[in-house]
C-alpha cells in the first residue's frame, strides 16, 4: 500500500502535486504553505514507519505456520501435542489438570458405549461356551450400578463444551456424529473455536480460581467420587465374558481406539489422580471444523527453537464435510504435515461405510501432491500406526484382501509398510506440479517413550529449514 506522501507526489493527469506556490502569494501565505506541507510530510511518514511496524509485527506473529492434513483418526492429534510437549514443555505441563475432565469423559463414553450395546438387540448367535450363562445376573447388578455414569457424562460434556449436546452442526454434519460410534466409542466432540480449554481454566476446582462457583466445584467432586465408586465395576463390566463376546461380533477394538482408558480405570479415578504426559497424548478430544493454535517456544528447550517465536498449527479437520474449507489454509509459507493411518487398510469411513479408509488416504495425497498452491513447499508424510498395523497383521487379517494389488507378499508389517511407503512416493512423483523433496517417516501411534517422537520432529523440520 502506497503511503500518503508517495500519493501526493503525482497526480493522475501527470501533474505535480502539490501544485507549486503561486507567483503571486505573500510571503507570509508562502511560509504558511511550507509548514503545512512540512506537517503533511510528517504525517505521512508516521504513517509509512507505523506501517512498517505492523508489518514486522505481524511478521513476528505470524511465527512458524504448519498444516496438518488427513483423515480423522489419522494421527494428527497426536502430533499436535508431542509439538506441545516437545516445544512448550512448561504450558504443556501447566495445563494438565485440564486434561482429566477429557480423560474422565474418554472413561465414561467407554463404559456407556458398552452399556448401549448389552442394552441393545441380542447377539445375532448363540455365545460359544454356556460358561457365559453364569453371567447374566451379574452383569445387570453391574449395568444397575453403573447408571450413574450417565450423569456424569452430561455433567463432564457440560462443564467442557458448555453444553449438555455436541456443538450445533447442519444435517449433513449431524450423521457423522452419532453419541456413541463403534469406531471412535470414547471420543469427545467441541465445535472448532469453542476454546474448551480455556472455559476449563475459567473453571478449574481450584478453590482461588475466578469464575468458579460453589455449584460447579460440587458437582465436579460428586463426579469424582462417583467415578471412584464405580472402579470395581467398571474393571468387572470390562472383564466380562459377554462384553467381549459383543464387541468381537461386532468386530469393535476399544483397545485400538483413542481415548481407550478403560485398562487404567483405578489409576485415573483416585482423587488424586493428575494426567500424565503419556495420558495426554492418548486422550481423544475432536474439534469439528478448523483450528488454529499458537504455541510459544518456552525457553531453555534443548536444542533451542528460535527465541521468541512461536509455532501456528493449522488443523482443519479430517472428516469429509471438512475438505472444502482446507484450501484457505494453502500457501507457500505454510509446511503441510500429511498422515496416512496404515492400520485402516480394513476398515471404512465413519461417515460413508462405501469408501476404504486406505483408498481414501490415497484420494487425500494425490489431492495435496497436485495442489498448485503448496508446489513450492516441500511435503512431511507420516505413515502413522505401525503398532496397530502389526497387531491386525499378527491376528491373521490378509492384507491382499483388501488391496489386490499386494498379490503374494509376506503378511507382515515390515513388507505392508515398504509397499505402502512405494505407493505414496510413485503417486507423489506422478501428481506433483514440479520436483521438490518429501520427507516420509513410519511412525506409532502412541510410543512409550517420546525420543523417537521427538527425534522425528526435530529432524524433519530441521531438513526443511522450519527449525
Amino acid at each position: 500500500m502506497p503511503s500518503i506522501a508517495t500519493i501526493g507526489r503525482a497526480s493522475t493527469d501527470g501533474d505535480p502535486w502539490p501544485p507549486p506556490i503561486p507567483p503571486d502569494a505573500s510571503e507570509e501565505e508562502r511560509l504558511a504553505r511550507l509548514e503545512r506541507e512540512r506537517e503533511a510530510q510528517k504525517v505521512s511518514d508516521g504513517i509509512d514507519r507505523a506501517i512498517s511496524i505492523e508489518k514486522e509485527q505481524r511478521k513476528k506473529q505470524n511465527g512458524v505456520k504448519l498444516l496438518l492434513l488427513g483423515q480423522a483418526e489419522s494421527g494428527k492429534s497426536t502430533v499436535l501435542k508431542n509439538f506441545q510437549l516437545r516445544f512448550a514443555p512448561k504450558t504443556f505441563q501447566a495445563e494438565a489438570e485440564l486434561w482429566r475432565p477429557i480423560i474422565h469423559l474418554n472413561l465414561v463414553r467407554s463404559v456407556n458405549f458398552i452399556l448401549d450395546l448389552l442394552s441393545s438387540e441380542r447377539p445375532s448367535s448363540p455365545p460359544p461356551s454356556t460358561s457365559l450363562s453364569s453371567e447374566p445376573d451379574n452383569l445387570r447388578r453391574i449395568q444397575f450400578s453403573l447408571r450413574p455414569l450417565k450423569q456424569v457424562e452430561d455433567s463432564l460434556t457440560k462443564r467442557i463444551s458448555g453444553s449438555l449436546f455436541l456443538p450445533v452442526v447442519s444435517g449433513d454434519e449431524l450423521k457423522e456424529f452419532p453419541r456413541y460410534h463403534p469406531a471412535k466409542a470414547s471420543e469427545v466432540s467441541v465445535r472448532s473455536g469453542s476454546g474448551w480449554m480455556g472455559f476449563m481454566k475459567l473453571r478449574r476446582p481450584a478453590d482461588s480460581s475466578p469464575g468458579r462457583s460453589a455449584q460447579d466445584k460440587t458437582e465436579d467432586e460428586q463426579n469424582r467420587r462417583i467415578l471412584e465408586a464405580c472402579v470395581d465395576d467398571i474393571q468387572a463390566l470390562w472383564r466380562a465374558k459377554e462384553v467381549q463376546y459383543r464387541l468381537a461380533e461386532r468386530e469393535i477394538s476399544l483397545v485400538h481406539q483413542p481415548g481407550f482408558f478403560l485398562e487404567d480405570v483405578e489409576r485415573i479415578s483416585k482423587q488424586s489422580y493428575v494426567p500424565t504426559s503419556q495420558d495426554i497424548l492418548r486422550a481423544r478430544v475432536k474439534t469439528i471444523g478448523p483450528e488454529e493454535h499458537r504455541i510459544p517456544m518456552d525457553t531453555g528447550v534443548f536444542p533451542p527453537g528460535p527465541e521468541g517465536k512461536h509455532w501456528i498449527i493449522y488443523d482443519v479437520g479430517g472428516s469429509r464435510s471438512q475438505r472444502a474449507k482446507w484450501a484457505q489454509f494453502f500457501d507457500d509459507s505454510t509446511s503441510p504435515f500429511a498422515f496416512g493411518p496404515r492400520h485402516a487398510f480394513n476398515q471404512v469411513l465413519a461417515e460413508d461405510a462405501t469408501v476404504n479408509r486406505l483408498a481414501d488416504s490415497f484420494k487425500l495425497w494425490k489431492m495435496i501432491c497436485s495442489n498448485k498452491l503448496l508446489a513450492s513447499v516441500d511435503l512431511i508424510l507420516f505413515l502413522n500406526k505401525t503398532d496397530i498395523l502389526e497387531s491386525n497383521l499378527d491376528s491373521g487379517v490378509q492384507f491382499r484382501k483388501y488391496v489386490p494389488n499386494y498379490k503374494e507378499r509376506p503378511n507382515d508389517a515390515k513388507h505392508v509398510s515398504r509397499y505402502l511407503l512405494d505407493v505414496f512416493t510413485a503417486m507423489h512423483n506422478q501428481s506433483t506440479p514440479k520436483k521438490r523433496k518429501v520427507h516420509t517417516h513410519l511412525t506409532c501411534a502412541i510410543v512409550s517413550s517420546l525420543l523417537v517422537q521427538e527425534v522425528i520432529l526435530v529432524k524433519t523440520l530441521a531438513q526443511t529449514n522450519i527449525l
